[in-house]
């Protein structure tokens, strides 16, 4: 007998937001369903078809925030929205940058091309609230991504990430400093 699995216009699987084709019991993930063709979205979604399979409570994949990674020289990573997206999805925002240039850990290394953006939603009062979005190009930028994607996932304030220390030398300072500057208190951008 033939499947029931229903596919889009472009082959790719139709499922839901657990992972469940139109065929019971049959689930599709990864390269076969219309989703960034990212190898750790793959996986996540695998982890999402196997809690639904077993049971267990499971959150889907919230698709506008997830990690991506190109890994170019300088290398370029981002997670949420772009400051255009934000605004067409009704934030006002603040927005701040802060370039690779005056960070220690890309001076040491003598890769100062880069720049980490990251966008907020602007709160009544004017102040920073929820960050929305960080984009990211310089050096091992892919690498800096993590506490950017916690940020973006958690609806992390700049006032409650500016608490936390950042190690220094490193590259990392810069999403910091980007941080810290959208409290209104930057220490070397303004």
């Amino acid at each position: 007998p033939a499947s029931s699995v229903q596919v889009d216009q472009r082959g790719f699987v139709l499922v839901d937001e657990y992972m469940r084709t139109s065929e019971p019991g049959v689930f599709a993930i990864g390269d076969l369903i219309a989703t960034p063709q990212l190898a750790h979205v793959g996986f996540a979604e695998a982890v999402l078809a196997i809690k639904t399979i077993l049971g267990e409570a499971a959150l889907p994949v919230d698709y506008a925030k997830v990690p991506w990674c190109i890994y170019t020289h300088p290398e370029v990573a981002f997670v949420g929205f772009t400051e255009v997206q934000a605004k067409e999805a009704g934030y006002d925002v603040i927005v701040k940058k802060d370039p690779f240039g005056g960070n220690s850990r890309a001076r040491i290394i003598g890769e100062t091309d880069g720049v980490v953006k990251v966008i907020a939603e602007r709160l009544p009062d004017g102040k920073a609230g929820a960050i929305l979005g960080v984009h990211m190009a310089g050096p091992w930028v892919t690498e800096q991504l993590g506490q950017a994607y916690l940020s973006v996932n958690w609806e992390a304030t700049p006032d409650e990430i500016a608490q936390y220390i950042q190690p220094h030398p490193t590259l990392s300072e810069a999403f910091g400093e980007t941080v810290i500057a959208l409290t209104g208190r930057g220490l070397h951008v303004g």
